[in-house]
């Protein structure tokens, strides 16, 4: 009631104001409301700068501010705008985040993030962000790019438990409806027709063999204190997949490392100077039984937990896409790595520093034009 009598209070005052002066007062609450919507436009370059408050170093060369290669040159569309004296280029805040070219406002983002890690569907992120259902599918990928990009720094100097697991190959959304052999049409970069007969519901939708099935390669470090999952290619472990894990991510010098009795594995960690522990991955001889070995405290039953929690966790989507499998596993490990440092109400905070980070950026073209399949072979 008291809002009401202030603005009938106010309307009264405005009502004995001469033309001129009501002219006047439009005018200036007309600037006041661009200004507004103006800051509201700004809002997405917050996201960085309440992570990074400083003069951020260049994107583009890594040149230091702190050193004064970074200076202030003026505005970009209400953003701060820097040169970098190393390459002469400009950035914003923004540059090479998963906020870059947006001009949507940070609370929109911060609320799609806090959806995208909650596991809610694409079509639920849109109606609630108020977005088209195109752009939610590109910001979602844009936030679990940048999930992917942090395991790349990841290092094991532990126990590490290693093992992988195959999942069936899946073209969804990466081709064009129509029989097997059809034209091909190539958009983005990427030829987009179906490589097999497609299966029919029933016992014909399973694997034939082991190059139809993507193999995801996992590793944990003492129990639960670091986690890693990737995507490195399809199929049974080989020697090139193992160089892109094992090698880039465990300390060769103080790591320990656990595996399974799998011949290609063995003979890696073998030829490349690895301390290792082979572990049965069964010991039981009842079919209907699963008991793992356990020597002197060690064994591999958290890696093979993982395989499950990451089924379980993949079931919530109803079939990914072996193109974008990397990133939802990367979510996978992000939403693990986090749940015992972070309460659920902090891990929106803590996504969003990520997704903030010069480091991420990836566009639509690129999203699209990724191979269907890791490492760009198809299924026979």
């Amino acid at each position: 009631m008291e809002m009401e009598r202030n603005y009938n209070a106010l309307l009264d005052m405005v009502k004995q104001l001469s033309t001129e002066d009501q002219s006047a007062l439009a005018d200036q609450i007309m600037h006041m409301l661009a200004e507004t919507g103006r800051k509201e436009a700004t809002l997405c370059s917050s996201l960085v700068e309440n992570v990074r408050p400083e003069k951020p170093d260049c994107p583009h060369c890594a040149a230091k501010a702190t050193l004064g290669f970074v200076v202030k040159r003026g505005l970009c569309k209400g953003s701060q705008r820097y040169f970098c004296k190393a390459c002469g280029r400009y950035f914003v805040p923004t540059t090479n985040t998963a906020f870059a070219r947006s001009r949507k406002p940070a609370d929109t983002w911060r609320k799609f993030i806090g959806l995208t890690i909650a596991g809610k569907g694409l079509h639920v992120c849109a109606s609630e962000c108020g977005i088209a259902y195109q752009t939610a599918f590109t910001w979602r990928h844009k936030v679990l790019n940048a999930f992917s990009v942090n395991q790349k720094s990841t290092c094991m100097t532990g126990s590490v438990e290693v093992d992988e697991m195959l999942i069936p190959v899946s073209y969804k959304g990466n081709h064009i409806k129509g029989k097997f052999n059809e034209k091909r049409i190539r958009t983005h970069g990427y030829d987009n027709c179906l490589p097999r007969p497609s299966y029919r519901r029933g016992t014909d939708n399973k694997p034939k063999s082991p190059t139809e099935r993507a193999c995801v390669f996992c590793m944990i470090e003492d129990g639960n204190k670091t986690f890693y999952a990737s995507v490195p290619g399809v199929g049974f472990m080989n020697e090139t997949m193992l160089e892109r894990t094992i090698s880039r991510h465990i300390e060769k010098s103080s790591a320990l490392v656990l595996a399974d009795n799998y011949r290609t594995t063995r003979k890696y960690l073998e030829d490349n100077g690895y301390r290792y522990m082979i572990l049965a991955s069964n010991t039981s001889d009842n079919p209907n039984e699963h008991k793992p070995e356990v020597r002197g405290g060690y064994h591999i039953q958290h890696v093979n937990a993982m395989h499950r929690h990451i089924r379980q966790f993949l079931a919530r989507y109803c079939g990914v896409s072996t193109k974008y499998l990397e990133n939802y596993v990367a979510l996978f490990v992000w939403l693990k790595s986090f749940a015992l440092q972070a309460q659920k109400h902090k891990m929106n905070k803590i996504s969003v520093a990520r997704a903030a980070e010069p480091d991420c950026y990836v566009s639509r073209r690129d999203i699209l034009a990724r191979p269907a399949v890791p490492g760009g072979v198809l299924a026979a």
